[in-house]
């Protein structure tokens, strides 16, 4: 019996450990990548500067949490913000995959948010709400 705890035990730690190493890991990768110029990361976008912040979506075809929340949420930020100030990029990361891994992309959905020298301010692993998107490019 209390071979079976320590073997838990000892499983939960290292389980916890590996998450924390990677999310300290994707921290790291995020502060490197927020000091990319910006023009560098819009160049590989295929986009330019033109004055508006940029919110680059990363989804694939099969990913369903991409098409029934993160899109919804990604077009409520648009109508709200408007496209004269937000452009929106969106990127197959099936298609793409340099490109998702230039950014740092691990998971779908993800996005990211440039500022409007093409900057990264915020990186999004997973679903972004629409709420704390307004609110990150609020504060880009």
């Amino acid at each position: 019996m209390i071979e079976r705890v320590l073997l838990l035990a000892a499983g939960s730690l290292v389980l916890v450990s590996v998450i924390l190493i990677v999310r300290t890991w994707a921290r790291l990768r995020t502060k490197r990548l927020m000091t990319v110029p910006g023009s560098k990361l819009l160049d590989q976008l295929g986009a330019a500067v033109d004055g508006r912040q940029t919110l680059v979506t990363f989804s694939t075809p099969s990913c369903a949490a991409c098409h029934t929340a993160q899109a919804p949420a990604v077009n409520v930020v648009e109508q709200r913000l408007g496209t004269q100030h937000l452009r929106v990029l969106h990127v197959d990361a099936a298609r793409q995959p340099a490109l998702a891994e230039a950014f740092g992309i691990m998971t779908v959905p993800s996005t990211v948010v440039l500022d409007q020298s093409g900057r990264v301010t915020a990186v999004n692993h997973g679903f972004a709400p629409s709420q704390r998107l307004v609110r990150q490019l609020q504060r880009a």
